[in-house]
């Protein structure tokens, strides 16, 4: 009796310690996933309540009237409409640089951004450069399809004065955020024709990397002023 005695209390002590083991192992491997999402913004393969996009933006919706009311000085850019994508009269607001000296983005999912040090629609020189979101944690971003569009394709902008102009589509690439930093907002700020009025537009892409608070990609479009 006293041998079997022993034996079953070494038995409860192996089950005990299989299941310590294993609740370390798993809490060692989704630390592990939870550093490389931190790090990366890669999303592991288990389910955890980590985020996958910019928890900062606002998603809320953007009534028609607001739309058909809002009102910018003469030569800004008001509307953005992109018929390939069925974008039409998406609100352009002005915005400057953020606490990092980088570019601000729109706060609202639904809107776009003009970049104010950059150039004006029909100013006939320079590159006006306008960034919207790709998408939120529940809703799509005014941009979300721009890396679909093609050369050729047109894009048009309205200003305050109602005046349109049509811009097409030359290259449209996808670029990594070192890329970006390097030599892509430099190509951004220029017309990609020395001779025509040009467009840029920028979006977010890739994954969200919540250590440095960006995406890791970036879509680049630039675009040329079509003749009017």
């Amino acid at each position: 009796m006293a041998g079997l005695e022993i034996k079953e209390k070494r038995e409860f002590h192996l089950w005990r310690w299989f299941f310590v083991l294993l609740f370390v192992a798993l809490l060692a491997v989704s630390g592990w996933y939870a550093y490389k999402w931190y790090t990366t913004g890669e999303m592991p393969p288990i389910p955890l309540p980590i985020a996958s996009a910019d928890p900062r933006v606002n998603e809320s919706d953007v009534s028609q009237v607001s739309i058909d009311s809002y009102t910018v000085p003469a030569t800004h850019p008001r509307y953005i409409s992109i018929p390939k994508l069925g974008i039409e009269h998406i609100r352009v607001q002005k915005i400057g640089l953020n606490a990092n000296n980088l570019i601000d983005m729109p706060k609202n999912i639904h809107d776009t951004g003009w970049y104010e040090k950059s150039a004006a629609p029909g100013q006939g020189y320079g590159a006006v450069l306008i960034d919207g979101h790709s998408g939120g944690a529940d809703k799509t971003g005014a941009f979300t399809k721009l890396g679909t569009l093609q050369s050729g394709d047109k894009i048009t902008i309205e200003r305050g004065d109602g005046k349109k102009f049509t811009y097409s589509v030359v290259e449209n690439n996808l670029m990594s955020l070192d890329e970006v930093n390097t030599t892509g907002m430099k190509q951004m700020m220029l017309p990609i024709d020395d001779d025509k009025e040009g467009l840029s537009l920028i979006t977010t892409a890739g994954n969200w990397v919540p250590k440095i608070q960006q995406f890791d990609q970036r879509v680049m479009l630039r675009a040329t002023i079509s003749d009017q």
